[in-house]
């Protein structure tokens, strides 16, 4: 009777195995067909930009600009904590709620709004 449980359980972990691997191909999937819509939508609007007389130039300098918006020119755009209103803490990006006092943030709380 051991045995057959072993066994039993075996193939149960097999089979999440199996099913958290397909989950995760379908998020890859989902993730890969999102990147390259927004690559599409990027290369429109910048087309539509060029042609209004825009230059490469113009669009490296307001890449720089938006770059160093978050205090750090490093490629990347990120969130700087919000104030909570509640208890003065710094609140991380993505909470909905300061995690001190539990006052809940709204978007103007947030430094990049609904981004």
């Amino acid at each position: 009777m051991g045995q057959k449980s072993a066994a039993q359980a075996a193939s149960f972990a097999r089979s999440a195995g199996t099913a958290d691997a397909m989950t995760s191909n379908l998020r890859m999937a989902d993730v890969d067909e999102r990147i390259d819509r927004l690559v599409l939508l990027v290369e429109a609007m910048w087309s539509l930009l060029r042609d209004q007389g825009f230059s490469d130039e113009d669009l490296a300098a307001r890449l720089m600009e938006l770059d160093g918006s978050d205090g750090a020119v490093d490629g990347r755009r990120r969130q700087p904590p919000a104030t909570c209103v509640g208890c003065g803490s710094k609140v991380a990006a993505g909470l909905t709620a300061c995690q001190f006092c539990g006052q809940e943030m709204t978007t103007s709380e947030a430094p990049f709004g609904s981004l």
